[in-house]
């Protein structure tokens, strides 16, 4: 934020006017953390946004050249730039989507000083042609305008993530505005932005009412992915007397609860967690292609496999990356292995490692969605005439292969040989079989039954790798 000394000094300069606006102001007087600033600039924003990005060594990035949208990076800091729209300040904000976010701040060194020495004297400048401050203090939303959703439909989306982000409650007067955007409206949203609600909205804690409410109250999560309205009524089945989208959503309130622990908090990366909630949250995707009747008894055999395929598609059409679409897919083609390993009567370090090298760095996130969706399941079919492990000695069950993970990864960090060696010990030339031996000495080296280098040539001198 002291870099806005910097930005005065280049409107003063150019006889420019520059206002904070939005999120920024509503977030200061909320107390939460700033890591992005939305400015407004009465003049030319290019010359404006270049300036500052060389003067702060930042990188400038053309949001819409033709609408003059500017962003400056500099390390996990964001600053966007727009030009004033409507010829006044107050007839901008007016455009705004919602009133809490209709406030501004003149850019005046008096004002960005007592902002960022934490004073009270900012807040009598706050430019607020809505009366947003009473909103914020009742914590209400509300579209500035009966246009809002018109305007732009991903307001939608906007909408639900600030009632999960600020724990704001959406009024009567707005949801019914927001029920009356047609489908074909929303289908015309670029669906990257979507997409980028959608993590944000999963990014939440309670990231389950959310996405509860965007389904129930909008219809708008089964518009984007038709498979949800089969998912509300399918999947019933020995284990299961309710339907998969109910089960996938009490699992993510499950896995919410879980996080709520030290450990998963500290095994789990923070960024990929918007992910593995979508993970979960599609987790029996596959139970729709695979539901067959065997001996009086419906089964979904392969559904783990068939869903990973399945939500690749989805994912691609949403405009996921490659490497995020990787990552959902593992853990759905994954997601039953930890609690099979659990059951598992001769429970070997052989099959665990292979679980390991199958999951490869995921195995914590895998194994906290079991955990989620063991959970479901149990409390929600404590009436069926099923025995369902305990879920205590399941947590701890998981958490130890968890642990089990990171020591076989210790033990075969360093190679005990190469492909060289291999070739000159097995009298093999170059191609699959040199693999096969380098994997059968890290399986070695990691259960234990190898430590050392002549221990490793012995060993593969003994196998038979056809």
């Amino acid at each position: 934020m002291k870099d806005l000394y910097l930005l005065i000094k280049i409107l003063e300069n150019n006889n420019f006017e520059g206002y904070l606006v939005g999120g920024v102001v509503r977030d200061y007087l909320l107390s939460r953390p700033v890591e992005d600033v939305d400015l407004v600039i009465n003049g030319p924003v290019e010359l404006v946004a270049k300036e500052l990005a060389e003067q702060i060594e930042g990188s400038l990035v053309v949001l819409d050249e033709l609408r003059q949208t500017y962003r400056v990076v500099k390390e996990d800091f964001i600053y966007d730039f727009t030009p004033l729209l409507g010829g006044s300040l107050e007839q901008d904000l007016l455009r705004r989507d919602f009133t809490v976010n209709a406030l501004a701040l003149p850019l005046k060194r008096e004002v960005v000083s007592s902002l960022i020495k934490e004073g009270q004297g900012w807040q009598e400048s706050i430019i607020d042609p809505l009366a947003a401050l009473k909103d914020l203090q009742e914590g209400e939303l509300k579209a500035v305008s009966s246009k809002a959703f018109v305007d732009d439909p991903l307001r939608l989306f906007r909408a639900v993530r600030f009632k999960a982000e600020l724990g704001f409650e959406i009024v009567k007067d707005t949801e019914e505005l927001m029920k009356e955007v047609p489908a074909k409206a929303v289908k015309e949203i670029a669906v990257e932005r979507i997409k980028e609600e959608l993590i944000k909205i999963l990014a939440s804690s309670d990231a389950e009412e959310s996405l509860n409410y965007l389904e129930e109250e909008l219809a708008l999560l089964s518009l984007l992915i038709p498979d949800i309205k089969q998912l509300k009524v399918r999947g019933q089945c020995k284990y299961h007397c309710e339907d998969i989208w109910t089960h996938s959503l009490y699992a993510l309130s499950k896995l919410e609860e879980l996080l709520d622990c030290e450990f998963w908090q500290r095994e789990i990366v923070k960024a990929r967690l918007p992910l593995l909630k979508w993970g979960l949250l599609f987790h029996d995707i596959g139970k729709l292609f695979t539901e067959k009747v065997i001996d009086g008894e419906v089964c979904f055999h392969n559904h783990h496999r068939v869903g990973a395929k399945h939500i690749k598609l989805i994912l691609r059409r949403l405009a996921f990356s490659s490497k995020e679409i990787n990552y959902i897919c593992s853990l759905i083609r994954y997601h039953m292995r930890p609690m099979a390993l659990y059951h598992a009567d001769n429970l070997t370090k052989r099959g665990k490692y292979r679980f390991f090298r199958a999951a490869g760095d995921y195995v914590a996130d895998i194994c906290l969605l079991a955990a989620a969706d063991m959970i479901s399941t149990r409390e929600l079919n404590e009436e069926r005439p099923v025995h369902f492990p305990d879920i205590e000695s399941s947590l701890s069950f998981l958490k130890q292969l968890v642990q089990e993970s990171k020591e076989m990864e210790k033990k075969t960090t360093e190679r005990l040989l190469n492909g060289e060696e291999v070739m000159e010990l097995l009298g093999l030339t170059e191609g699959p079989q040199v693999g096969q031996a380098l994997e059968k000495v890290r399986e070695a080296q990691a259960t234990g039954k190898v430590s050392t280098k002549e221990e490793a040539k012995k060993y593969l001198q003994k196998l038979d790798l056809d």
